[in-house]
């Protein structure tokens, strides 16, 4: 029984997380924001030392952007600062183990969405290119009428000529 009050004390002392999200008065997420954990000690907030303190909160390459988390901390009173564009705003976390949730507004951020420029249709373009013949181009020619009776009557006197022979 003596070990039940030691054991108690030492699941109480376990460390937790902090995470939450960095949003605007919309409510809309503010990717890449600078958070910071500081720990109050005696009142006055001093930087915590835990794994990625400070960080950057996700962007929209993510899932959940304007999300951020803090793991390994102890229990105790904390100051959650999210930092965009020169505007400072903060929530205050009681971790007592586990995890704690504390999500941020920034009423000033603006979510502009870059608008993008229209890429034209590439267009296909003929080009003319001069190409030099080394010989003249045959000419049309056309035959004038009765030409074809003369060739004829040769071809007939040729086969004649050619049967007489012994």
């Amino acid at each position: 029984m003596a070990f039940l009050p030691i054991f108690a004390a030492t699941a109480l002392a376990e460390d937790g997380s902090i995470s939450g999200i960095v949003t605007s008065a919309n409510n809309a997420a503010v990717p890449d924001a600078v958070v910071t954990l500081w720990a109050i000690v005696d009142g006055t907030p001093v930087f915590a030392t835990v794994p990625n303190n400070p960080q950057y909160t996700s962007n929209f390459s993510s899932t959940l952007p304007g999300a951020y988390a803090f793991t390994g901390v102890p229990p105790g009173q904390y100051n959650v600062t999210a930092e965009w564009r020169g505007y400072w705003h903060y929530t205050a976390v009681n971790l007592t183990g586990g995890t704690a949730t504390a999500n941020i507004v920034i009423p000033a951020y603006i979510n502009v969405t870059a608008l993008s420029t229209p890429v034209p249709t590439p267009a296909f373009y003929y080009t003319y290119v001069p190409v030099e013949v080394s010989s003249p181009l045959p000419q049309a020619t056309t035959r004038s009428p009765g030409f074809e009776i003369p060739v004829f009557m040769a071809s007939i006197l040729i086969l004649a000529l050619a049967r007489k022979r012994p």
